[in-house]
């Protein structure tokens, strides 16, 4: 299979998108699936040319993917190690196992389910982390997240969320949510989540989470929903606070970091333990291996997916259940394909400096971000690393730039209501954020 395209000259090439084939694939995958998130248009042939942010779809149009499968190809298309990897996995049925009953061992080189423990623990140390559950997907991660809570604090009580937030779309995840109604409208929720105000103010704080309390100051109002005397809820009856670092699907809103450690620091002093959902922000993504790194805090739990390939709720051994039977899953801690091409991601992180070139290129796209400003329809930019957004005057001119930009050949997609998210793998290279932003400064001319 041919996976070589020249990424020192390649450019994108569309004839028309969506091609005759795509249109039969998309028709044919449609007949009895279920409606669901999917962008109609793009159909990635995975048996064609593709490499880093290039892939080729099945019309044999060329294309700049600049969403990587929502932060789930951290590397992109086709790197030479993943591959590799794939030509060395044990060719054996099942290709997963039930890893909580039952261990897989198998000789040679082959990176195993130990080994991704061992490097998860390691990029997590700095937080005293010691142990963790692989589970599927992200949802899952933040489902077990939560109970782990629940459980170290012997307490049923409040879960705190914040406006803006998506955590996933299982029950309990849906729960805390705040990103749009059309996710969570009709279903049953877990009681006792209250949710605040996420603090994006760059000055003076106008958003609400800084208000005027009882005691005649400005505190927020996490402080004086707690505060020992004229808070409304005991601190024992907190389970847990969860927060994104970066909202994604709420609109890769940024926080301050007043806001952010304002946060910590209630939860520290009154004892509640944070989840930190690095599930779309973490492996990498903003330069450092956490978001929460870009903050200086300290998170007592860790949800991860995505860029790790498995859904991973990492923390210290004293957090989880000492019971069996309290957490696990069928196919938890056994997916030995995914476990091994996580451990790889890491290996080429580490190796290639993939958080230097994150946070290096990182400003420069947010540079070139800055220079569309000029165009009236756009009323903000930001990012940190390669988690950059623009947004729009209006949700319209949002979808018109997504799908225009598709047909000159850059894949991008919306986050929160009308902004779009620019996600390139973490070996971009400058040519291609030029490339990227060159066809979203001619898209959004031709408005």
């Amino acid at each position: 299979m041919n996976y070589f395209i020249d990424r020192e000259c390649v450019l994108p090439h569309v004839t028309t998108i969506p091609g005759i084939n795509a249109r039969r694939w998309t028709k044919r995958s449609l007949k009895h699936a279920a409606s669901t998130t999917l962008e109609e248009g793009f159909v990635w042939a995975r048996d064609k040319p593709a490499l880093g942010p290039w892939c080729t779809d099945v019309d044999d149009n060329v294309i700049l993917d600049f969403a990587s499968h929502i932060a789930s190809a951290p590397l992109g298309y086709n790197h030479p190690d993943i591959v590799e990897l794939m030509k060395t996995f044990p060719k054996a049925d099942p290709d997963r196992y039930a890893g909580t009953d039952f261990l897989a061992g198998y000789a040679g080189t082959f990176p195993s389910v130990a080994e991704l423990h061992e490097k998860v623990i390691s990029i997590t140390k700095k937080f005293g982390f010691d142990a963790a559950l692989f589970t599927n997907s992200g949802a899952e991660a933040i489902e077990n997240a939560i109970k782990i809570c629940y459980n170290a604090r012997h307490s049923e009580g409040y879960g705190v969320c914040f406006d803006g937030a998506f955590h996933g779309r299982t029950l309990g995840a849906l729960s805390l949510n705040r990103s749009k109604a059309v996710q969570r409208e009709y279903y049953p929720q877990i009681p006792n989540i209250v949710s605040f105000p996420y603090c994006t103010c760059k000055d003076k704080c106008i958003c609400g989470w800084e208000t005027r309390s009882k005691r005649g100051k400005t505190e927020s109002k996490l402080h004086q929903w707690l505060d020992n005397d004229f808070g409304l809820v005991d601190e024992k009856e907190v389970s847990y606070i969860i927060i994104e670092p970066i909202q994604g699907e709420g609109g890769y809103n940024i926080p301050s970091k007043k806001f952010i450690r304002d946060v910590y620091k209630e939860a520290k002093e009154h004892h509640i333990p944070v989840i930190s959902d690095e599930i779309q922000a973490g492996m990498g993504r903003t330069g450092t291996w956490w978001a929460c790194e870009q903050f200086g805090v300290k998170p007592d739990v860790i949800a991860a997916a995505k860029g790790l390939r498995v859904g991973a709720t990492i923390s210290k051994r004293k957090m989880f259940p000492q019971v069996k039977g309290r957490v696990g899953g069928t196919w938890s801690e056994g997916n030995a394909l995914a476990s091994a091409v996580g451990c790889v991601t890491i290996d080429v992180i580490q190796r290639e400096k993939l958080l230097q070139n994150a946070a290096r290129q990182g400003v420069y796209i947010l540079k070139r971000l800055k220079e569309l400003r000029r165009h009236r329809c756009i009323v903000d930019t930001r990012g940190v690393g390669l988690m950059d957004a623009v947004e729009f005057d209006t949700q319209k001119t949002r979808e018109h730039v997504v799908e225009k930009c598709l047909k000159k050949g850059l894949l991008i997609l919306g986050a929160g209501y009308k902004a779009i998210r620019l996600l390139p793998p973490l070996n971009v290279t400058r040519r291609e954020i030029d490339v990227a932003v060159d066809v979203v400064d001619k898209v959004v001319k031709e408005l």
